[in-house]
């Protein structure tokens, strides 16, 4: 007989034109690809279209959804939130009642913010959170960094408090589950972020296109900025390269944008990478797992990555790893045709060792069943 998951959310799984949905989309499709019945519950705090019910009812094996009352609370402490500031009871209240029909092997919940749903659930279901990132102190880390805190933030403590409520603590790169084995007693493992690879074929171009698709957040916008200050600093580099913008960073970089050619949204993720031949990550700080670093190497792509940008990854090409976005900018001189190849191939070669290391966690973590092949 078949196991069933809740998998509880406050971000939708569909479009999955951000990183946080792209997790939850490919931990959901995981769960179902191990034989799990997915019932996913959607706290609609990104709204809902028609459209993007139409597609998770027709995905998930149940889909359920909670209509947010108003807008997300402010800080209970002025200078951070209290860990439930952002949940509403009401989940609890739906989820209670879902446990009068339906007997849950595993509960999901995504963000430690919203693991108060956990406390509901019947004591033989086993309760996991998927943290996706660190909110411990994230105010001051952003601080740190020149910039203002935005989404959900709160101290170690309280982090620690509501971590306490699950049987199992996700973290998604190895760094984050240091940090939370540091304040909680209860057992962490990674999980990363697990997607198929679907290669595509490099066209013959005029200019080698270098792409970036992404997020309007503050820390892609500032790695953006520092990219391009690099690049200007270095004119030659625009009679070989060109540079193209995708996704929800294009509006918010607009204002300063000098040297990206802009498509915007895209309605696929393949329509953006068919355009480019090489994928770029500057990314200066910030914390969590840059999944756009994932998904380029998904498709094929060569990638030129900061540290900071591959933390969890373990690339395995020295362009993978560049201690600061300047070095980046400097090494795109050295990308002779050769070069260019052997970055693809290890590019490739570090995709595949990281998916292998993941489905093989998350079959020791939640599979009694025989998986199908996680990699579709």
């Amino acid at each position: 007989m078949s196991k069933t998951v809740l998998i509880v959310s406050p971000i939708p799984s569909h479009p999955q034109f951000q990183g946080n949905s792209a997790r939850i989309y490919r931990l959901n499709r995981m769960f179902q690809l191990c034989g799990y019945q997915v019932h996913f519950l959607y706290f609609g705090m990104e709204g809902l279209s028609e459209t993007q019910r139409r597609d998770m009812e027709n995905q998930w094996d149940y889909f359920h959804f909670v209509q947010p009352q108003g807008p997300a609370a402010e800080p209970s402490f002025g200078e951070y939130f209290d860990i439930d500031d952002w949940y509403d009871n009401r989940v609890s209240d739906y989820v209670d009642k879902l446990c009068e029909t339906w007997s849950f092997d595993v509960c999901l919940v995504n963000y430690v913010w919203f693991s108060k749903v956990l406390d509901v659930l019947p004591e033989q279901t086993y309760k996991v959170i998927d943290t996706h990132d660190v909110f411990g102190d994230r105010h001051i880390v952003a601080k740190e960094a020149g910039l203002e805190p935005v989404w959900f933030y709160t101290t170690k403590e309280l982090e620690a408090y509501a971590l306490e409520r699950a049987d199992l603590v996700l973290a998604i790169q190895d760094e984050e589950k240091n940090y939370f084995q540091s304040i909680t007693e209860t057992p962490v493992a990674v999980m990363g972020y697990c997607v198929p690879f679907q290669p595509l074929v490099n066209l013959s171009r005029e200019k080698i296109v270098i792409g970036y698709i992404g997020s309007g957040n503050p820390f892609n916008v500032e790695s953006l900025r520092v990219f391009q200050d690099a690049v200007m600093a270095n004119p030659a580099l625009m009679q070989q390269f060109s540079f193209l913008l995708g996704g929800t960073v294009c509006k918010a970089f607009s204002p300063i944008n000098e040297i990206f050619d802009v498509v915007g949204l895209v309605d696929d993720l393949d329509e953006f990478y068919r355009l480019i031949d090489i994928a770029i990550n500057p990314m200066v700080g910030g914390t969590g797992l840059k999944i756009k670093s994932l998904e380029a190497l998904s498709y094929g792509k060569a990638l030129l990555a900061t540290e900071d940008a591959m933390v969890g990854i373990n690339g395995t090409d020295s362009f993978h790893n560049f201690a600061s976005v300047n070095c980046m900018v400097e090494a795109l001189n050295e990308l002779t045709p050769e070069r260019t190849a052997e970055l693809h191939r290890n590019s490739i070669a570090t995709f595949r060792k990281y998916n292998e290391r993941f489905i093989k966690e998350f079959k020791t973590l939640f599979s009694e069943l025989p998986c199908k092949t996680l990699s579709t």
